[in-house]
């Protein structure tokens, strides 16, 4: 994690409810500083700086239209070639941005909004933008009046789709009457049948007038069909397609990244479905192009993207970017020839510890810390840290330093850092383990937890998600990794035991952690040098992600024990809030979610009042293969959500396309 210059952390904040409790003279959070706040800090699977590029023309040289250091993406052109309307992550969520071309002006807020605006359409009139919104709870079709000058409210908007499935991707077609669209709305949540515990969706594509109504459904087939966009005539949809291919394990270091898409083509009522891009060819993103072709991204190896073209009827296959950059997402204009798309932009800082699979670039996520405001805590607002990384990291209780791992193709580092990447310094390096270095990508070192003083490390040494006898094991260090003790072996669990999972009480003196020593995936209580196990739950399911609550009294955690099954017989998590009775045993076990999705890793507030956690309750937020071919996210659904634990209230804190992970809730730097 080397740091090349000094990394500008843009520090804004969400407005989502009139007032907070906030002191009038506190400061505005930063990298290293929360300002007085407590933090909010999680694992987020999700890339940093995209960039929008404009070509004037086949084969020409890229002129790059945007320079925020985070994602921005999915960039249309107006009707009349004047603006370019694309996603920005510049002030957290996800929001759309308009570029005046003939001015070459600065990018302009679309819609001011708390949830996520993306996938934007324009009609072929200019009149209306149509697009994607998390506002409703889960990801609807919205129209608008286009109005590019202006910053519009999302309450002038109309939800077209209203539906408790996920809607993406719009498409008017030419004559304006019809928007096509994908959905997974009739195809149910169910864990990988490779990797049970990720969850994946498939996708349809459907038709409804421009008001909403008269819905058809169009394709009928496994996997995702996805992306449609329509020829100028308005009798044929073009879409990419996985329906060739056989789900199975990934063919590279990116979780969840399958391949097997293709353009297919069908007539407006769905009829005659064939395909378009010769076989073997990986294909997604099709968009019309001048000269009656279809454009599309394409890829050689797992990770290196370009853009490509076909006829109408497939032939003349022809590349259209240089190979050297990777694009994604072509829009074009076919009255010009100009063409749209996102690629990486320039990296000022490398501190991301999973390079390999995120992509270079700062470990904090760009635009980050904001504020969160959307409930009057007693503590006032909280500061955001979304940090890049995938398990191996963890915060610091009292100031902005992580330990987290910085893995490449030899194994992985375990090192101590601040927030931006600075101070960096070694604890210790274990070689052939970790996502690129494993054999199998699940031999890891994860799962990392300070003690409340800040002063021991607790982590997981072993199989990631792995079965009764995939061995992994609890180990301790102190802070500088002095004392590193695996205690497992200390507790005498054995070789052949999956345990981990595991973090300190609030006083230092016990660890609590999950086993597979009784044939369960069940809850344990040790002291902390590894003596005196005791076993908590016991039952024929699995439970996870225990932590103590400040008083040290209960215990949250997540259990599948009352989850339904899929339809491939996977059962989802909730999480629970077990009491612990004062000699140390099982008390009283409260179930505190019922959503018949995935919810997980529950951590408490400082205060113990709240529970902060990852929910697949919002669904997902764009088609799968559009993000998890390209970078790793093996689960889209998890949005970070906080609950009260008195009355149940809940609510989302995080609106985007990115799996949001293992949450912390910490108090104040600087706090005792």
């Amino acid at each position: 994690m080397k740091r090349r210059r000094a990394l500008a952390i843009i520090t804004i904040s969400v407005l989502i409810a009139a007032c907070s409790s906030e002191a009038p003279n506190a400061r505005p959070p930063s990298a290293q500083d929360s300002g007085g706040r407590e933090r909010l800090v999680w694992q987020a699977l999700k890339p940093t700086n995209w960039d929008v590029y404009y070509f004037s023309g086949p084969q020409a040289a890229p002129r790059r239209l945007t320079d925020d250091p985070g994602p921005d993406y999915d960039a249309v052109f107006s009707p009349d070639g004047r603006w370019v309307v694309f996603t920005s992550e510049r002030r957290g969520n996800p929001d759309l941005y308009a570029i005046d071309l003939q001015s070459n002006g600065v990018p302009r807020l679309l819609i001011d909004s708390p949830a996520m605006e993306d996938q934007a359409a324009i009609s072929p009139d200019g009149t209306t933008i149509a697009f994607v919104s998390s506002h409703s709870g889960d990801a609807d079709i919205y129209t608008l009046a286009f109005d590019p000058g202006s910053t519009q409210s999302l309450d002038k908007a109309t939800n077209l789709t209203r539906h408790g499935g996920g809607d993406f991707r719009p498409a008017f077609s030419p004559d304006g009457k019809q928007i096509a669209f994908s959905s997974d709305r009739d195809t149910p949540a169910a864990g990988h049948p490779i990797f049970a515990f990720t969850r994946q969706r498939e996708g349809e594509i459907y038709v409804m007038d421009r008001g909403g109504g008269n819905l058809r459904r169009l394709t009928h087939a496994a996997n995702w069909d996805g992306s449609p966009t329509w020829s100028p005539d308005g009798k044929t949809i073009f879409f990419y397609s996985g329906r060739n291919h056989t789900i199975g394990p990934p063919t590279s270091p990116i979780l969840g990244q399958e391949g097997g898409f293709e353009i297919w083509a069908m007539d407006a009522n769905g009829a005659q479905q064939r395909r378009i891009t010769p076989k073997g060819v990986e294909a997604l993103s099709p968009t019309v192009a001048a000269g009656g072709r279809i454009l599309f991204a394409t890829r050689d190896t797992y990770k290196d993207w370009h853009l490509a073209s076909v006829n109408f009827d497939g032939s003349d296959m022809r590349p259209e970017t240089d190979g050297k950059t990777s694009y994604w997402n072509p829009a074009t204009h076919p009255k010009t020839g100009a063409m749209l798309c996102h690629g990486p932009g320039p990296t000022e800082v490398q501190t991301q510890a999973v390079e390999a699979i995120l992509g270079p670039g700062p470990l904090l996520s760009p635009g980050f810390p904001v504020e969160f405001t959307a409930v009057d805590l007693p503590s006032g607002p909280l500061a955001l840290y979304p940090m890049r990384h995938t398990t191996g990291l963890a915060p610091h209780p009292l100031k902005n330093e992580v330990v987290v791992t910085v893995e490449n193709e030899k194994g992985s580092r375990l090192v101590r850092a601040n927030f931006d990447g600075s101070a960096e310094s070694d604890l210790f390096f274990v070689p052939g383990i970790g996502i690129v270095a494993a054999v199998d990508g699940r031999t890891r070192l994860f799962d990392i937890k300070f003690s409340n003083d800040g002063n021991l490390v607790t982590y997981t040494q072993g199989v990631f998600a792995g079965g009764l006898t995939d061995q992994a094991g609890v180990w301790r260090m102190r802070s500088d990794a002095g004392e590193r003790v695996n205690l497992s072996d200390a507790s005498g669990a054995g070789a052949k035991v999956n345990e981990g999972m595991s973090t300190y009480s609030p006083d230092g003196t016990r660890i609590v952690f999950r086993s597979s020593r009784n044939g369960s995936m069940n809850l344990y209580l040790m002291d902390a040098d590894g003596k005196n196990v005791r076993q908590l739950t016991d039952g024929p399911w699995r439970d996870n992600f225990p932590v103590f609550s400040p008083d040290g009294k209960s215990i949250a955690f997540s259990s599948d024990r009352d989850g339904p099954k899929d339809i491939r017989g996977n059962k989802t998590f909730d999480n629970y809030i077990l009491q612990l009775n004062p000699n140390g045993t099982s008390g009283a076990l409260r179930r505190i979610t019922t959503d018949a999705g995935q919810d997980s890793h529950p951590y408490f507030s400082p205060d113990g009042k709240w529970v902060s956690f990852s929910s697949e309750r919002a669904g997902i937020n764009d088609e799968e293969p559009l993000v998890q071919e390209v970078v790793f996210a093996p689960q889209m659904y998890g949005e970070i959500f906080i609950q009260r634990l008195s009355d149940g209230k809940t609510i989302r804190v995080t609106h985007n396309k990115w799996e949001e992970g293992t949450s912390f809730w910490l108090p104040p730097t600087g706090s005792k």
